[in-house]
């Protein structure tokens, strides 16, 4: 419990700590057994130190006392806007902020402080409006350059990768050797999508620092995302001989090992990694995977297992279990944990979409059914999705309403050809012939291989004579 009596302990073990020292005069105050004056900056050392140690009620207590004895101080009134925006008192905040704006009107702090709110509030162009204001102001006066890592911060919140970039590189230019700035750099490239740009500046910045591990990552991260799988091994490689305990590269390699689907080598990467650092429950689930590709379930069971020791709310873990029970052929048992893994991610469209399956496969139709909508309802661009859903209806359910559902799936996707083809296959299986050979005509006329498609999707239709005879004029003619 934290006393008074603590403080001292903890002063007469660091006599130079200024601010345990006013805490535990504060403290003592508080009991009534002294009574001591503190100025502004006593007031925010304590204030400090409480939220340091997560003691927020005594840390707005402290700020209450100090508002008390200094109701019009600006620093005070900045830490009050901050408990004020962490309650989401925001509309007090703003009236507060504006206030101090008509007295501050070039304060970066209230500056500052208007752009994070509005960010909150979700309103961007205010946001943005004063975010400029801040940075115009400090390019003005080098002595604001401490402000640059909030005022970078705060763009990506709302977005403004490409204002960020800049305000990263201007810290950069005073503090070449920041690896914290440069991983946030890094990040703000990434969500900028610039690709081309971004691997040229960090190809810069390897030239004239070839020993910068977080240069190397970084490149290989872009290279990542735009699936230059290979030029991303070179460069994460390149990141591990420099510093080798970087245990981020080690994962970001095993990822491009994975998506070129050499998962022996993802493995080999993961447990480097674990040389240098604890293994965690993401790295035991991405090993499972891996074994789940390679076809050793066993091996994949025993690491989605160890994933679930470490962290149980990790849903790819469960949904893995589940994975390879069914290809197992334990459908009932795989149900139990891809279930497990929807209550962790409920919003996954994937997890109903493989759940709706398995329960079809297990014959409970009302339930597939339910969990085939669900899928819909995520993931409406989903052609897959509504294939299954409407040729499981069309099996299972009704007829007609399997129909509908792909002539929804048609109207919200853009009359998309695999659907098309759906629905032409399904008119044809239920008799509906003019309808089916209309928009097969449609089809022909815009794509020669419509029929050649139709076919491999629904073979049958070469047992309906009156299909064949359809088809015969563009047999004897393809280019027809």
């Amino acid at each position: 419990m934290f006393t008074s009596e603590n403080i001292y302990m903890l002063l007469d073990s660091n006599p130079s700590n200024d601010a345990v020292e006013k805490v535990a005069l504060f403290e003592s105050m508080m009991k009534g057994e002294t009574f001591t004056f503190f100025d502004v900056e006593d007031f925010e050392l304590i204030i400090e130190y409480y939220l340091e140690l997560d003691f927020k009620k005594k840390a707005k207590k402290a700020l209450e006392i100090a508002l008390e004895q200094y109701p019009i101080d600006l620093a005070l009134t900045l830490i009050k806007i901050e408990f004020l925006n962490s309650s989401q008192r925001f509309d007090e905040s703003l009236k507060t902020l504006n206030n101090l704006n008509k007295f501050h009107p070039n304060n970066i702090d209230v500056l500052l402080g208007l752009g994070r709110l509005y960010s909150l509030m979700e309103n961007k162009p205010y946001a943005i409006k004063y975010l400029n204001r801040v940075q115009s102001l400090i390019s003005l006066d080098s002595s604001y350059n401490d402000y640059l890592h909030d005022l970078s911060y705060e763009y990506t919140q709302i977005g403004k990768f490409e204002s960020a970039i800049k305000v990263l590189k201007q810290i950069l230019t005073f503090k070449p050797n920041d690896e914290t700035v440069m991983m946030e750099l890094g990040v703000a490239y990434h969500e900028s999508g610039k690709f081309q740009e971004s691997v040229n500046y960090f190809k810069d910045v390897i030239d004239d620092n070839p020993y910068s591990h977080i240069a190397w990552f970084n490149l290989a991260t872009i290279y990542n995302v735009n699936e230059d799988w290979k030029e991303a091994i070179f460069a994460y490689e390149m990141c591990l001989v420099i510093n080798e305990k970087f245990t981020a590269a080690h994962y970001g390699k095993a990822n491009s090992f994975i998506h070129l689907k050499e998962y022996q080598k993802a493995i080999d990467s993961f447990n480097e990694s674990f040389i240098y650092d604890r293994p965690h429950a993401y790295a035991y689930c991405s090993i499972g995977e891996c074994y789940e590709k390679i076809g050793d379930y066993s091996k994949a069971l025993m690491f989605y297992e160890k994933s679930i020791e470490i962290d149980d709310s990790l849903p790819e873990s469960w949904l893995g279990i589940g994975v390879v029970r069914d290809l197992n052929n334990q459908p009932i048992q795989a149900i139990k944990f891809i279930k497990k893994a929807i209550d962790l991610d409920v919003e996954n469209p994937d997890y109903w979409y493989l759940y709706a399956e398995i329960l079809a496969k297990l014959n409970k139709y009302s339930e597939a059914e339910l969990a085939f909508k669900k899928v819909i309802q995520l993931d409406p661009k989903n052609i897959d999705a509504w294939i299954d859903y409407s040729n499981f209806l069309f099996d299972n359910r009704s007829k007609s309403t399997a129909i509908n559902e792909v002539k929804k799936a048609i109207k919200s996707n853009g009359n998309k050809e695999d659907l098309k083809l759906r629905l032409v296959a399904m008119q044809i299986s239920t008799g509906n012939l003019s309808e089916a050979k209309s928009s097969l005509s449609e089809m022909q006329n815009s794509d020669k291989n419509t029929f050649k498609k139709l076919i491999d999707i629904y073979p049958e239709v070469l047992q309906v004579e009156e299909m064949n005879q359809f088809f015969q004029p563009y047999k004897d003619n393809p280019n027809k």
